[in-house]
């Protein structure tokens, strides 16, 4: 039987994106002698939207339409009441499996914009910091019908935990630390490493790792299979070993968006693509060829769930950008 499912793990959560009319600057003030600091910040607007990188990446293969996903996590109350729910209950191939704690709240990140583009983020992770008590073999009991999961940003001992029941389960990884890269301790990166197939980051976290673990290139190519660095507007860069195990790298460009409206979430758009490359048995480059399209998509609209496309925009505009149509992509039904 031909394997047909991904997992998908990481943080599930509402995004409050705000704007500030004026320079953060002149908004704040700090007397770092004396440890004292007041900011009044008014926002002028407030838009609510349907975030988490386990959320975004899960809405992007919802569209894809392709694997079967299975979305393990926690959230709050709020989950259903403000509509994240029935956003995702779409998707017909997408299983929100999580687990709902009535005493707190799906996580929650608060972010305003001043008129440079500085931010100001807080992050409240509620419910998310549940996700230390999942126990994957417990909730799945098909493992081998999944092709690979993604073990992304959320707190280090739940990534901690998902690596190594994935390992026992038999299911490979993708490891994605994300923003909690600096958090790892040297002896738990190398671990997860080791229990993974391929590393992912952006070129600072990349960067984060080999510092922590006193690794270079070829070092991180020993704990894993392959490492993908994105680059924003730059591509991403992937490093992989053949059989023989000789590292090769493979420079993979921009899709060109028809527009740039929002980068949130261009990365997890990117991801969602690799995965489902990995299930149609495409090569890894062409699986990141495809996380780039995917990825081109994302940015063309407000919001990191607010897109759409189909596979026949798939298909036009991975020729587009690369002069070619994979085979597996190709024999998809439209």
């Amino acid at each position: 039987m031909k394997k047909n499912k991904v997992i998908v793990l990481g943080s599930i959560a509402y995004d409050y994106i705000m704007s500030f009319n004026e320079n953060f600057v002149n908004a704040v003030s700090i007397d770092r002698e004396k440890e004292e600091y007041q900011s009044t910040v008014t926002a002028a607007e407030k838009v609510q939207r349907f975030g988490g990188t386990a959320g975004n990446i899960a809405y992007n293969l919802g569209l894809l339409n392709i694997a079967k996903t299975s979305v393990f996590g926690s959230v709050g109350r709020d989950f259903e009441s403000l509509g994240y729910m029935e956003h995702v209950s779409k998707f017909k191939k997408i299983d929100f499996n999580v687990d709902i704690y009535n005493d707190l709240y799906t996580a929650a990140c608060y972010i305003v914009n001043d008129v440079k583009t500085n931010q100001m983020i807080i992050f409240h992770g509620g419910a998310l910091n549940k996700c230390e008590n999942i126990d994957l073999k417990e909730k799945i009991p098909d493992p081998e019908n999944y092709i690979y999961a993604i073990n992304s940003t959320q707190g280090i001992k739940a990534m901690e935990n998902f690596a190594n029941q994935l390992f026992d389960l038999g299911i490979p990884s993708i490891f994605d630390p994300g923003q909690v890269t600096v958090l790892f301790p040297k002896n738990i990166l190398i671990d997860i490493m080791k229990k993974s197939e391929i590393l992912i980051g952006n070129r600072y976290e990349i960067e984060q790792i080999k510092k922590k673990t006193e690794l270079e290139d070829e070092g991180l190519m020993q704990l894993v299979n392959a490492v993908i660095i994105t680059k924003g507007a730059d591509g991403s860069l992937l490093m992989y070993k053949d059989d023989s195990g000789k590292i090769h790298n493979a420079d993979i460009p921009i899709s060109k968006p028809d527009v740039v409206e929002d980068t949130t979430g261009a990365g997890d758009g990117y991801r969602a693509g690799i995965l489902t490359g990995l299930l149609l048995n495409m090569t890894l480059i062409d699986s990141c060829r495809l996380g780039s399209i995917v990825g081109s998509f994302v940015i063309e609209t407000h919001g990191a769930q607010t897109h759409s496309y189909n596979i026949n925009n798939i298909r036009k505009r991975f020729f587009d950008t690369f002069g070619y149509v994979p085979q597996e992509i190709e024999q998809l039904k439209s």
